[in-house]
């Protein structure tokens, strides 16, 4: 058996002129020795957020340019706001709706020309980093005289045993694309090892996955986020707790975020969570918990949740 597992990169968007400089991506963003006067995000994804509060915060001027409406896309309009919010209290400048025409490296510095509402605007900076998704790394590995296909981003294509068409060559990680998480991957890498070597089966379970996006506040989630839920036609019911309610956070004078919970009310099941919070992320393994065995919302919240911890959240 053959496993794949050659990760993924930074996806480059067809932006005339890209190519024409240094341009940096998550893994060369590190090795400046130098602190960016200008740091001019592409993209407002977890990547292009954690990195643009980063350097907001080390002392650069941070431009997150974001083709559609709203950062973190992919999420409810209300977790993406305040999440925006926040940066933007510390500096960091977002621009949404902003598609980028054209960019130029000229006497060390990038300047770009973007469209906003039907106005072209200019903008210059002195370092650039992309961060506009990933792509597959699958190029000359051979796979088309295999029969083994790839998508549009190069990610390699698996059945929910990780086999490819091939039944003896598997993929696991990154280059199978999401959820591109270090833990998915360990997790993927094991699981294809053993169907391989002991001619398993076993299929990926996401059901219950957390994840986290490492910014400050942290967002964390699991399930279903309210968009999805809507998009898939289930019946549910919402609870919004923002953090300024939650003892804990008034204590540690610090009430950035809410604590979102979608519950099925037939069942009294959890469906999804998100959370914004400083250290979010601690808090969501109850909930996925809570999902993938079927604990009732109602039960959840009459547990004992110790005084002056977030976790109270859950039941006030």
């Amino acid at each position: 058996a053959v496993l794949i597992a050659t990760g993924s990169r930074t996806a480059l968007p067809p932006i005339p002129g890209l190519s024409g400089g240094p341009y940096l991506t998550n893994e060369t963003l590190y090795r400046l020795s130098e602190l960016p006067e200008h740091l001019i995000v592409l993209g407002g994804g977890y990547i292009g957020l954690e990195n643009a509060q980063a350097f907001a915060r080390l002392g650069s001027r941070v431009t997150v340019l974001e083709l559609l409406p709203q950062v973190l896309p992919q999420e409810d309009a209300d977790v993406a706001e305040a999440l925006a919010t926040y940066l933007e209290a510390e500096g960091v400048t977002i621009q949404t709706e902003a598609r980028v025409l054209q960019v130029a490296w000229q006497e060390g510095r990038w300047t770009l020309s973007y469209e906003r509402q039907g106005t072209t605007h200019r903008l210059e900076g002195s370092h650039l980093l992309v961060a506009t998704g990933r792509r597959g790394n699958t190029d000359d590995l051979g796979l088309e005289a295999l029969g083994i296909a790839t998508d549009r981003q190069g990610f390699l294509q698996v059945d929910e045993t990780l086999r490819t068409a091939v039944p003896t060559v598997l993929g696991a990680g990154d280059v199978i694309g999401n959820p591109p998480f270090v833990y998915t991957a360990a997790y993927e890498g094991q699981l294809a090892a053993e169907n391989a070597l002991m001619n398993r089966h076993e299929v990926r379970d996401y059901q219950a996955l957390p994840w986290v996006v490492f910014t400050d506040p942290q967002v964390a989630g699991v399930g279903l986020s309210e968009r999805e839920a809507q998009a898939a036609g289930v019946d549910y019911e919402t609870s919004v707790l923002p953090l300024s309610e939650i003892p804990r956070a008034l204590v540690g004078q610090d009430t950035r975020g809410l604590v979102k919970l979608l519950r099925d009310p037939a069942m009294d099941r959890l469906l999804g969570a998100r959370i914004v919070a400083p250290e979010g992320g601690e808090l969501v393994m109850e909930l996925s918990l809570a999902l993938r065995y079927e604990i009732p919302v109602s039960e959840l919240a009459r547990r004992f949740h110790p005084y002056l911890t977030l976790s109270e959240g859950f039941k006030l």
